[in-house]
């Protein structure tokens, strides 16, 4: 019987990377309709979890008919020609009329969709620093002593007064821990090795017993609010206790994030926050359940 093989492009492949991982937890697998489109419509999955990411596996009317006979569908790599995960198919689906149309403002505009589990492989090979790619249960189990853990993004930039932030959160806290900087570098670039190699030597905290640096892969296409959110989750899904929210990110994002801080799980960490909110920073576990 014939099985789809169906190609990634880059951008796929760092989206099914950070599943794999498990940085996209509680998502186990390409969103079915109703998520797909609670998602697209309210950030939300349909029974009410908060996320922004539709993780969505476009199909082509031809690649539909191809999987419908065998139900299974092997994800390759485009640039190695390796079959690196496949796909428990439950179901084919269009999205609503309405709903369509938001799709397509974020770069999704095919029509026809599978949902299913996901299942890897082969590992999705780097060429480097790969010393500091982690999965899930990796991290959170080199992170298990700390008593809070601070996430920075460094996207692909590490902006010194986020860093600055981190710090000072450490200090006021008084309850110890560490800084997680979460990078998120184009490894296509030229200059990605020397950009890796000046972080290293730019990540210093005083205030920080240890810290860890955690190479991740990329999500394009996502709008500044979808994008924060996303790596808040992501973030706690690391185990991080605390997420510092960059001063590049707009007002309004800020404000739009915090409305989700208790859902989310972490003591977000903005400019905007401490001029509206004096309380103490709550001490949480970075084994923490995740939802």
């Amino acid at each position: 019987m014939s099985i789809l093989h169906k190609i990634l492009d880059q951008d796929e492949i760092s989206t099914l990377e950070l599943l794999l991982n498990g940085a996209l937890t509680p998502i186990t697998g390409y969103l079915n309709q109703a998520d797909h489109s609670n998602v697209l419509r309210n950030n939300r999955l349909a029974n009410g979890v908060l996320w922004p990411l539709p993780l969505a596996l476009v199909l082509t009317p031809a690649e539909k008919r191809e999987a419908q006979l065998s139900g299974r569908i092997v994800l390759v790599d485009a640039a190695e020609r390796r079959a690196i995960a496949e796909v428990a198919v439950d179901s084919f689906y269009r999205l609503p009329a309405d709903v369509a149309v938001l799709a397509q403002a974020i770069g999704t505009t095919d029509t026809w969709y599978a949902s299913g589990t996901v299942q890897p492989l082969q590992k999705i090979l780097h060429p480097a620093f790969n010393s500091i790619r982690f999965n899930v249960p990796a991290l959170r189990q080199h992170l298990q002593d700390w008593d809070s853990v601070v996430a920075v993004q460094a996207t692909p930039e590490l902006d010194e007064s986020d860093l600055r932030q981190a710090c000072e959160w450490l200090t006021a806290s008084n309850i110890g821990g560490g800084l997680l900087v979460q990078v998120g570098a184009d490894e296509t670039q030229p200059d990605f090795h020397d950009h890796m190699r000046k972080l290293r030597g730019q990540v210093k905290c005083q205030s920080a017993r240890q810290i860890k640096l955690s190479l991740l892969p990329c999500v394009e296409g996502l709008g500044e609010k979808r994008c924060l959110l996303l790596q808040a989750l992501v973030s706690r899904n690391y185990g991080a206790t605390g997420f510092v929210v960059s001063n590049h990110v707009s007002r309004e994002t800020r404000r739009w994030l915090l409305q989700y801080r208790d859902e989310i799980g972490l003591d977000i960490i903005s400019g905007l926050l401490k001029r509206e909110q004096t309380a103490e920073p709550a001490v949480r576990h970075p084994l923490c359940k995740v939802a």
